[in-house]
């Protein structure tokens, strides 16, 4: 296996869902644990999911400035430590196709689009994309005959950060208090 390969392997693009809790907003457990001994992976976001975590967070928070000036400096640091993943014109045409095929949530169309044509893995939790992409039989990877699976999935997830080997790498992540789940 190619240096290049086994790199891609280890690649991954955080759903929004994954974001939160870096942005100090306490989610599930199973997406919690995801991040309890990160190590060896490389994470990308987009700024999709960004924007849909802000939408989710403006809603839990007071608004004060204290928080707001928290919440830029996690975003700072996703900025700073984690890879970007664009979306490109492959991924948006690809987009359109999913929402015409009938999954209508286009942030999520575009993230698993953005990964295909990336050729990273989402980690994701969202069951109906991973149910739909299974049922329309959407690539799995960019390339038809590659082995791995384009979507992690969060029972994938939790077996990769209770397997040392194969933990997310967020080490250069600031550790802040999170804002608790309400």
């Amino acid at each position: 296996m190619s240096k290049r390969s086994s790199r891609k392997n280890k690649e991954l693009l955080l759903d929004t869902s994954f974001l939160l809790p870096i942005l100090g907003f306490e989610t599930s457990k199973r997406i919690m644990k995801t991040f309890e001994k990160p190590d060896n992976y490389e994470l990308y976001y987009n700024d999709l999911s960004i924007l849909e975590a802000l939408w989710k967070i403006v809603k839990k928070i007071k608004g004060i400035q204290e928080e707001i000036q928290r919440i830029v400096e996690w975003v700072k640091a996703i900025n700073e430590t984690l890879k970007f993943a664009p979306v490109n014109e492959k991924a948006v045409e690809n987009s359109i196709k999913m929402y015409q095929l009938g999954h209508w949530d286009l942030l999520d169309n575009l993230l698993y689009s953005t990964a295909l044509y990336n050729g990273i893995k989402l980690l994701t939790i969202d069951t109906k994309l991973i149910q739909f992409v299974k049922t329309h039989k959407l690539p799995k990877t960019r390339h038809h005959n590659a082995r791995r699976n384009l979507i992690l999935t969060h029972v994938e997830s939790t077996y990769m950060c209770n397997n040392p080997s194969t933990r997310p790498h967020t080490d250069d992540l600031p550790i802040l208090p999170l804002f608790n789940k309400q």
